[in-house]
């Protein structure tokens, strides 16, 4: 490996460091209540290393919810890539299976996809971090655009819905109903509803309206 190599990958290395350090201090105070200060103590670094990766905290977030999002179409890519003979409906109900294994063996990225990706960005549009985490998300978008033109294609969808205007109502319903989730848990339980249950009916709601 040569210098430049070397250098590279001693710098993604502190990177992944800083993310790491970030994810446990937002996840175990909360993004509002935690501090630079905190996160360079708990990676090792310096503040000015801190820094010279990160210029501020939304920064840090941004880099989080990449994460969440990559996370999250690595599990979609692992369970729609040998299901080539199912039909675009059952690809869709099988994407409302997998975001309910996601919230499952990862909630505190669930948790970071509904509270703040949809928070206004103090960020530029050009960020280099919130434009990861921006195409990251619209590669989770792509996946139900996909799955419903597919559906159309084979019969399985009606092919009298607009596919974007489709998808876009079905992503913002998937964000909305688990905000709700994670704002009224106490009440949910009180109902005897959980959180699996809400997001399945919901999928299940959708792919009756559209089914041919």
């Amino acid at each position: 490996m040569g210098t430049t190599e070397r250098k590279e990958k001693e710098k993604n290395i502190r990177r992944e460091d800083i993310i790491n350090a970030a994810e446990k201090i937002f996840f175990l105070k909360g993004y509002e209540s935690s501090t630079m200060d905190e996160v360079a103590k708990i990676a090792e670094y310096t503040k000015k290393t801190l820094y010279s990766y990160f210029q501020s905290k939304e920064q840090l977030l941004q880099a989080i919810i990449f994460r969440a999002y990559w996370t999250l179409n690595k599990i979609i890519n692992t369970e729609l890539s040998d299901k080539i003979n199912l039909t675009g409906l059952a690809k869709l109900k099988l994407l409302g299976e997998t975001f309910i294994q996601f919230t499952s063996r990862y909630p505190k990225y669930f948790e970071t996809l509904v509270l703040y990706n949809s928070a206004n960005s103090e960020l530029s549009a050009d960020d280099e971090f919130r434009k990861a985490s921006d195409n990251e998300g619209e590669i989770t978008l792509a996946y139900l655009v996909n799955v419903i033109k597919e559906g159309v294609s084979d019969n399985s969808i009606r092919s009298d819905i607009h596919i974007q205007k489709t998808a876009f109502v079905l992503y913002a319903n998937i964000i909305g109903i688990s905000s709700l989730v994670l704002n009224k848990e106490g009440y949910l339980m009180e109902q005897h509803l959980s959180a699996k249950e809400l997001i399945q009916e919901m999928f299940n709601l959708i792919e009756r309206s559209i089914e041919k």
